[in-house]
């Protein structure tokens, strides 16, 4: 192997991993926002466990992505199921006429929903590939 190629093998190895821990670790700061938002956006009486505790859950699964940097389905889909309930909740709950909660909580998990599937996708375009003949 030429030094030219066991750089491209390291570079290549490299980015593929900062590509699976990038998506996590932006979930993880979501996790975070989700647990503080009760504290920095007081807009009235909300059900804001759910906030809460579903930051708590976007955390565990971003901290089990960087724990272990394969990607992989499971995580991204509970990851994505999570940003699903977080962008419904304001309809589940009713609380969508408090607009700040209500808009916090859909972009978040729109765009969790989005990193859910960024990191993912690879994943599971690769699982396809490797099945069909």
């Amino acid at each position: 192997m030429t030094t030219d190629e066991a750089v491209r093998t390291r570079v290549a190895r490299r980015l593929g991993r900062d590509l699976v821990l990038t998506p996590s670790a932006f979930i993880g700061v979501a996790g975070v926002w989700l647990v503080v938002t009760p504290v920095v956006i007081d807009h009235g009486v909300y059900p804001w466990i759910n906030d809460v505790l579903t930051g708590i859950v976007l955390l565990a699964v971003a901290a089990a992505q960087v724990a272990l940097p394969r990607r992989s389905l499971l995580l991204s889909g509970a990851a994505a199921l999570a940003g699903a309930w977080l962008a419904a909740s304001p309809y589940v709950l009713g609380y969508a006429d408090q607009l700040g909660v209500a808009w916090n909580d859909k972009l978040v998990g729109a765009l969790v929903i989005l990193l859910a599937v960024v990191n993912g996708l690879p994943r599971a375009v690769k699982l396809r590939s490797i099945k069909t003949p």
